[in-house]
C-alpha cells in the first residue's frame, strides 16, 4: 500500500484559510485531514516546548478560537480534550501539566515545513487576500453599473 503524500506547507495554508475564514463551519469538520489541520494549527499556536499549566493551554486555545478559527460550536475545553485524545498534547495524570507532543496521531500527515508556520500570519494574510478580492469585485461591479 502506498502511503499518501504529506500535506505541504502551501496546501496546509490554503486549507487552513478555507476552513477558518470561508467555510462557516459549526463544529469540527468531518474530513480527517481537515480535522488534523485544525489540530496542528492550534498546537502551533500554543507553540511552546516544555510544560504548560492548564490555564496557559486554555488561554492559548481561547486565543486560537477567537482570532484564528472562529468556528462556531467549539469551545476551548472540547478542543483541549480532542488535542489530548489525538496525541497533539500530553498531560500528566492530574491534568495540571500539559506538553505539546511531537508525535500526535496526525503529525505524520504533515511535511516538516508546516512546523515553521506562523499561524496568525497565515490567517491575517488570508483575510487580506479575501478583502482584496472583495474590493476588486466591488470595483468591477461599480464600474459596470456606471457603464449602464
Amino acid at each position: 500500500m502506498i502511503s499518501p503524500q504529506p500535506v505541504t506547507r502551501e496546501i496546509f495554508k490554503k486549507r487552513l484559510v478555507d476552513l477558518c475564514l470561508r467555510s462557516g463551519l459549526a463544529g469540527f469538520p468531518k474530513d480527517h485531514v481537515n480535522q488534523h489541520i485544525l489540530f496542528k494549527s492550534a498546537v502551533l499556536t500554543i507553540g511552546e516546548p516544555g510544560s504548560l499549566t492548564e490555564r496557559e493551554v486554555n488561554e492559548k486555545l481561547i486565543f486560537w478560537l477567537s482570532h484564528i478559527s472562529r468556528i462556531k460550536e467549539i469551545d476551548h475545553i472540547t478542543l483541549r480534550r480532542r488535542l489530548v485524545d489525538t496525541g497533539y498534547l500530553t498531560r500528566n495524570n492530574d491534568g495540571s501539566c500539559y506538553q505539546v507532543s511531537p508525535s500526535g496521531s496526525g503529525q505524520q500527515l504533515f511535511d516538516h515545513t508546516v512546523d515553521q508556520l506562523d499561524i496568525l500570519e497565515v490567517i491575517n494574510s488570508g483575510r487580506e487576500e479575501i478583502d482584496r478580492r472583495k474590493r476588486e469585485y466591488m470595483e468591477k461591479s461599480n464600474s459596470r453599473c456606471k457603464e449602464k
